[in-house]
């Protein structure tokens, strides 16, 4: 299995996980933090799939590293729901587990300038 479909389904599974906690929070919530929670774990798998397509490895980097912002920003969004009593501590430690596996990864892809 090629190691961008591993990276993919990652980001994905991310993405998926934050969209759908998002959703959960109260209406008077899903305008502000929620739109922002979605827009920024969008942003990062829309960004390594877009890099995915892109032929040089200089556009490759670039895109990783708008996710890898993403991330960071997405990040912290959780931890403000969380802070906020919007997440629970089951689901945040989960989320956050993933967050962090995946920056480590992107990080490494990142600095360390592998494909």
């Amino acid at each position: 299995m090629p190691r961008n479909y591993l990276l993919f389904s990652k980001v994905d599974s991310i993405s998926k996980k934050v969209y759908k906690q998002s959703l959960k929070f109260p209406q008077i919530h899903q305008y502000s933090i929620g739109d922002q929670m979605r827009r920024s774990s969008l942003s990062v798998v829309l960004n390594i799939v877009e890099g995915g397509a892109r032929k040089s490895v200089k556009e490759k980097l670039h895109f990783k590293n708008i996710a890898f912002g993403s991330l960071k920003e997405t990040k912290y969004l959780v931890f403000f729901a969380k802070e906020i009593d919007l997440i629970i501590k089951k689901d945040f430690d989960e989320i956050l587990s993933e967050i962090n596996e995946l920056a480590a990864i992107l990080y490494t892809l990142i600095y360390k300038n592998k494909e």
